[in-house]
């Protein structure tokens, strides 16, 4: 229903941006559809509020939003991330401006469960006429995650969130919760799989990708400290990295089962696994990276270096090493032995191949580097 404001609304309770455990997190997100044009100015969003049971709920914590459509066009805004009780939201209310209330039903509904996570999209389609204020081109739907394979998935520890979003366009189309700080995440979508890391809860949670659904949980062994994670490229088995007793264990995702459990390296400081299931350790205190053989868990190698080794990344017959303390990304030839230096930013931790490049995070200088895989 679209109303003109003459009647005030119900009083809304004010939601605040904080996490809490038991409740449901809800991301609000804002984006314009078209060519924005003369009537696509600026406005003002005063309010947004969801109704469940006989209550309605402040979305933007009192505060106003100044949009501008010009700024925001190919993208999304993210407006607010907050808290509610878990429930069955059936309508929403935006405040517009000075005077516009636009309040309709949510069809369908969107429906909050516990430690879950959800987001809510307002959109403007700005290539029909009239004002926003009307609400006629404006829809507000909850997340419908596409059956797609243009999908990337982002976790976020310190919410228990994990986002995906859609590649063809960088949007966020939708949230899932997970429990227990989810971190390191391997994606099978031959399996339907997306299996992740919680590791405050100290287990593997395996969701199916097409739905959300939570298909297994596995239970990591109470002497384990989890820190990383890494998945063979069957996704059959898992590696996990303990710091705190400087082993590296082997564990069955289909039953559970811990494999094989091997010392390395005094505090191992990254894992991560090659496409020829290679095993890829660091340790800066022990100064040395060792590689693994997946299947066997026996030592293949182990390289000395005092540059602080942090995360690595195999490509071709070379192995690169991400040097926090010496500020270099070491290219070691599997092959000869033979070892180069590239100067990068302050702090370099982690790599990430795309085509023949290699991408170089630095968390001192806050920079990212860009290395041609093949330059000498």
């Amino acid at each position: 229903m679209d109303m003109d404001g003459v009647t005030a609304p119900a009083a809304s309770a004010v939601v605040k941006d904080t996490y809490q455990a038991g409740r449901a997190q809800l991301s609000l997100l804002f984006a314009v559809k078209g060519a924005v044009s003369e009537q696509a100015r600026r406005f003002e969003l005063k309010n947004v509020e969801l109704h469940a049971g006989d209550r309605w709920y402040s979305l933007l914590e009192d505060k106003a939003l100044s949009l501008n459509p010009a700024r925001i066009h190919g993208g999304q805004r993210l407006l607010n991330r907050l808290s509610l009780p878990p429930g069955n939201y059936d309508r929403v209310r935006l405040s517009v401006g000075g005077t516009g209330i636009i309040e309709r039903p949510l069809n369908p509904s969107l429906r909050l469960a516990a430690d879950d996570s959800s987001c809510l999209f307002i959109t403007w389609d700005i290539r029909k006429n009239g004002s926003i204020v009307n609400g006629k081109n404006i829809s507000i739907n909850p997340q419908h995650i596409p059956l797609t394979t243009e999908l990337a998935y982002v976790s976020c520890p310190k919410i228990n969130t994990i986002y995906i979003i859609r590649t063809d366009n960088n949007r966020i189309c939708g949230a899932w919760g997970v429990s227990g700080s989810p971190g390191r995440m391997a994606v099978f979508k031959n399996l339907d799989e997306l299996i992740v890391l919680a590791r405050k809860r100290r287990e593997i949670r395996i969701i199916e990708l097409s739905s959300g659904r939570l298909r297994d949980v596995i239970n990591i062994p109470m002497l384990m400290v989890p820190a990383f994670m890494a998945v063979d490229k069957r996704g059959r088995y898992a590696f996990l990295l303990d710091r705190q007793d400087d082993y590296v264990s082997k564990i069955d995702l289909r039953t559970g089962a811990l494999v094989k459990r091997v010392r390395v390296a005094a505090q191992p400081d990254f894992l991560d696994i090659a496409a020829d299931d290679t095993l890829e350790l660091s340790s800066a205190i022990s100064q040395k990276v060792v590689l693994m053989d997946a299947s066997t868990m026996k030592t293949l190698t182990v390289i000395a270096d005092s540059g602080g080794p942090q995360g690595l990344m195999i490509m071709g017959h070379y192995l690169y090493i991400a040097e926090k303390t010496a500020n270099n990304i070491a290219r070691y030839n599997l092959e000869s032995g033979g070892i180069e230096r590239h100067a990068v930013g302050l702090g370099p931790e982690r790599l990430l191949a795309y085509n023949n490049y290699v991408y170089v995070t630095s968390l001192y200088s806050g920079t990212l580097s860009m290395l041609i895989a093949d330059q000498n």
